[in-house]
């Protein structure tokens, strides 16, 4: 992608950078009483830097009296990362395809995406997941210790002229634990006053020192969580939308009994309450909530260090070091096996007389097997090893009225995942259902001889356990991503203006990325088998790719007035991949009055096609198609149980950068030193973006340009009956609209637009007493104006605000007091009302989600000087999340939470 010379020449021009709001004199001064420093938002130094961008401070007190224990349940607390599609946490991982990765959490603002908020590590990037979530890379937080950060720095504006590729919604930097001495001991555990046992445990250790011209600091800590499933709430217990196939099957010959007079059998063991009758005859439902985890049982271990050396000519040498090892677990409801993968011999010894009578009076020919479509009996489940690694050394120093910083960057993450339940090899079933499986697991053998069976009715529970071991698989899978990073940069002076100095930031970086995504042959489509997976209900996608960048950038701060500061930068980078941007920025701060500042920027933005975009071969994934509204009387048949399917989505080599433009306009008031109040209007608009739209290619099918056969072709070598490999595509039950969806097949396109607006609203007013001692009183909120999606030409625009998941308001409200040995907080957590999801059937028209406020409580007692205790409550009033329909949980795990009260003991002991 290139932007054309007049946008290169003119952006060449512009830049922000955050600047104090001081009274009469520019925020440009540089007097040497300036600490030189650098905040996130910009690469000038020695400039002070408060107010003129829109940047949240997550200060160490702030995360003392939150009571989080990780770095994703830290940032959900901030209004501007919650609702829609993005930041997603350890709830939203599991086994199948479309789940997040076992363990993982990735933050997006503005519900933009995790790949278009950048992530930073002291200002530095971080090498992504070598597990992708979906095909969207993300930095997985939960590899960052939350005991080793001292405050967070969130810029909610586009940033690519400052760092480059992926700050499209803007930028979270975390800024570590440095000039600490001493020893420090820090103790916590929790628990829910439920009888789930879902405690937590967290044990924290730092040392530091200094010593003639070294500086050093080591943390190390360790974090324990045990699992919380949906079954342990009664919120959650029971899902909305049972499934149709279950551990006790649907038999159907698919010719004597697949007519609508007769339909699918099950047999009569089916327990009473899970009988039904649908569109293709008898099932037995199954509450996939019985299974499914909520919170994944996760623990880990990380140690942080830095050193630091400061020579005698100024200059200092820098070093981090970072290492993180996390095990989690997590599982989904067991795996589904339907039509050709699950053919029961007629001949099955075990199969119940009142079936077989019932198949008989059908007309089956015993000659020919009869199909099932189920579930197995056990949940789908799996382990993950996730290990981070991090180093940066580097030197900095000042020559003149210059600063001047050079750096080296590594950082490595390696996963590793096993099934260790409920995942099951295709072949070996379809051989154990006709008495063909073998006893050393292999398949062929004779059933009247040592063919062994697997008992595939009374609810699956009476076969050999020996059979079921010798069909599962572990499905191993390896990950690797690694990032290297040199950079160097200077800033410093230029000339004087009247109103001040203009002072100015340029600099250089180098970037090579490298992702291995390696899984098991059983978990990838095979092309030799029309690109079917060799195990049920489970997936991953195989991803190799590496790339090199550079970038040049600069960055510039104007002095116009005494009263007026510009601030302009421009970036270029160049990407081995897919060619050059040119990324500008402009902004303005204005202070009219002493008590007022308005400040505005507009900024150009890209997003990189990720390395698991990029370098994917085929994504498993799996979806659900809504049966109302334009699909119900076509693919859905006139059934209104959503369809749910598999799904294969086929990389691209040729796909270009998103690109987004962004505004944002503030003001900020403070009349006086207690009172402040911040209040900033935000748009972006993101194009070009990298996805697949499932319901497009439904639309593409009634048009007749996609084509749709049979799972079963009659004729396998009749091209007219299967998917040529890369075809995109739709298989149903037989061939035809409006029979059993089973798999779609896509590919990755660029292929639309996200616009959206809003507002957010910040204040604090500090109250100093003498009897009651000290308060302030703080509001975080946002304002969802609007946010419009378009996923493709043929799709029509939709307004996502104040719809499923979209709350229009989100906020925070505190109150933090101290007095004497006393520091206490309570929170106020907001979600507004929003619709729920009414393309789910069974959700009635218009109908929302309620609000939810929950208070949240802190207070810690300083036993001495050196020590303290706490103890923390969330959830103050035990609130019950309100219903969703839309959610499979009952409950809309993005925007709330089904814990309930839980409560933390903490003490805190130094040295």
């Amino acid at each position: 992608m290139k932007k054309t010379v007049i946008s290169a020449a003119i952006s060449l021009l512009l830049s922000p950078i955050a600047m104090a709001e001081e009274p009469a004199t520019s925020t440009l001064d540089t007097e040497a009483d300036v600490e030189r420093i650098q905040v996130t938002g910009s690469h000038l130094k020695g400039v002070d830097m408060e107010g003129a961008l829109p940047v949240i401070t997550i200060s160490e007190e702030d995360i003392r009296t939150s009571g989080a224990d990780t770095v994703i349940d830290l940032l959900k607390q901030i209004p501007q990362f919650g609702g829609g599609a993005g930041t997603f946490s350890t709830a939203l991982s599991g086994a199948k395809q479309g789940d997040s990765p076992a363990g993982a959490a990735g933050i997006s603002l503005r519900g933009l995406g995790t790949s278009s908020t950048l992530t930073l590590i002291n200002g530095r990037r971080v090498s992504v997941s070598s597990f992708a979530n979906g095909s969207e890379s993300f930095v997985d937080v939960n590899g960052i210790p939350l005991a080793a950060v001292e405050r967070v720095e969130v810029l909610t504006s586009g940033a690519s002229a400052i760092y480059g590729a992926d700050a499209v919604a803007g930028v979270v930097n975390f800024i570590l634990k440095k000039d600490f001495e001493g020893l420090e001991l820090n103790a916590s555990y929790g628990d829910s006053e439920d009888d789930s046992d879902d405690s937590k445990k967290n044990l924290n250790l730092t040392y530091g020192l200094a010593e003639g011209g070294w500086q050093a600091m080591g943390s190390v800590d360790y974090f324990k969580r045990n699992a919380l499933y949906d079954r342990d709430r009664s919120a959650t217990a029971v899902e909305p939308r049972p499934s149709q196939q279950g551990i006790y099957p649907s038999y159907n010959d698919l010719w004597a009994m697949d007519v609508p007079e007769i339909g699918d059998f099950v047999e009569a063991s089916c327990p009473e309450g899970q009988q039904g009758t649908g569109s293709f005859g008898e099932y037995c439902e199954l509450n996939r909530n019985a299974y499914t985890v909520t919170l994944p049982e996760m623990e880990t271990i990380s140690a942080i260090a830095t050193v630091d050396y400061n020579f005698d000519n100024g200059v200092r040498w820098f070093n981090e070091f970072m290492y993180s090892h996390k095990d989690s677990k997590s599982n989904s409801e067991p795996a589904p096996f339907s039509g050709d993968d699950a053919p029961v011999s007629y001949d099955y010894p075990d199969m119940p007389q009142e079936l077989r009578d019932r198949f008989d009076n059908a007309g089956v020919d015993p000659d020919y097997p009869i199909f099932a479509w189920g579930r197995f009996p056990d949940a789908r489940t799996v382990k993950v090893k996730s290990e981070n690694y991090r180093f940066v050394s580097g030197l900095q120093g000042e020559f003149a009225d210059w600063s001047w910083e050079t750096s080296v960057l590594w950082g490595k993450n390696d996963n590793e995942q096993k099934a260790t339940a409920g995942i099951y090899e295709v072949e070996k079933f379809k051989a154990a259902l006709s008495g063909e499986l073998c006893p050393d697991g292999t398949t062929g053998c004779d059933p009247d001889v040592d063919g062994l069976w697997y008992n595939v009715f009374d609810g699956q529970q009476n076969g050999d356990p020996a059979i079921a071991d010798l069909m599962r698989a572990s499905v191993p899978r390896d990950g690797e991503s690694e990032l290297t990073v040199v950079d160097a940069k200077v800033s410093g002076e230029l000339f004087e203006l009247p109103a001040g100095d203009v002072v100015a930031a340029f600099g250089a970086e180098y970037r090579k990325e490298k992702v291995d995504d390696n899984p098991s042959e059983l978990a990838k489509a095979d092309p030799d088998n029309d690109n079917e997976v060799p195990v049920f209900g489970f997936g991953s996608t195989e991803a190799h790719a590496d790339r090199w960048a550079y970038a040049v950038y600069s960055e510039f701060g104007v002095p116009v007035t005494e009263q007026l500061d510009l601030q302009l930068a421009v970036r270029f980078d160049e990407y081995e991949s897919f060619g050059s941007d040119v990324s500008p920025k402009v902004g303005f701060r204005y202070q009219p009055l002493d008590s007022l500042v308005l400040r505005g920027s507009w900024a150009q933005s890209f997003r990189a096609p990720s390395l698991a975009q990029v370098g994917a071969e085929t994504t498993l994934s799996s979806g659900e198609l809504p049966c109302s509204g334009e699909f119900q009387d076509n693919f859905c048949g006139g059934f209104d149980q959503d369809d749910s399917y598999l799904s294969e989505i086929y990389g691209n080599d040729d796909l270009d950068a998103e690109t987004a433009d962004s505004y944002d306009l503030g003001v900020i008031w403070s009349p006086n030193e207690e009172f402040t109040l911040k209040v900033d209007y935000w748009y972006y608009k993101h194009e070009d973006l990298v996805g697949t739209d499932d319901e497009e290619l439904f639309r593409q099918a009634l048009r007749g340009e996609v084509r749709v056969v049979p799972e079963v072709p009659t004729n396998p070598d009749d091209p007219d009956q299967v998917l040529a490999d890369g075809e995109i595509g739709i298989i149903t039950r037989d061939g035809t609209i409006g029979s059993q969806i089973e798999e779609i097949r896509l590919e990755l396109v660029n292929f639309g637009y996200q616009e959206t607006d809003g507002f957010d609203i910040m204040s604090d007013y500090r109250l100093s007493t003498t009897e009651w001692g000290d308060f302030t009183f703080m509001l975080d909120a946002t304002y969802l104006n609007s946010f419009k999606q378009q996923l493709s030409s043929g799709t029509p625009e939709e307004e996502l605000a104040g719809g499923w998941r979209h709350p229009r308001w989100l906020a925070n409200a505190r109150v933090r007091w101290s007095y004497e040995k006393f520091l206490g907080s309570i929170r106020a957590n907001y979600t507004h009302s929003y619709d729920d999801d009414h393309d789910k059937s069974g959700v009635p028209e218009g109908r929302q989600v309620p609000s939810w406020t929950v208070f949240d409580l802190y207070l810690s007692y300083d036993i001495t000087e050196q020590s303290y205790v706490s103890f923390n409550v969330d959830n103050l009033l035990d609130r019950e999340p309100p219903v969703a329909y839309g959610s499979g949980a009952n409950v809309d795990l993005v925007n709330h939470d089904s814990m309930g009260r839980y409560y933390t003991v903490g003490y805190t002991l130094r040295f």
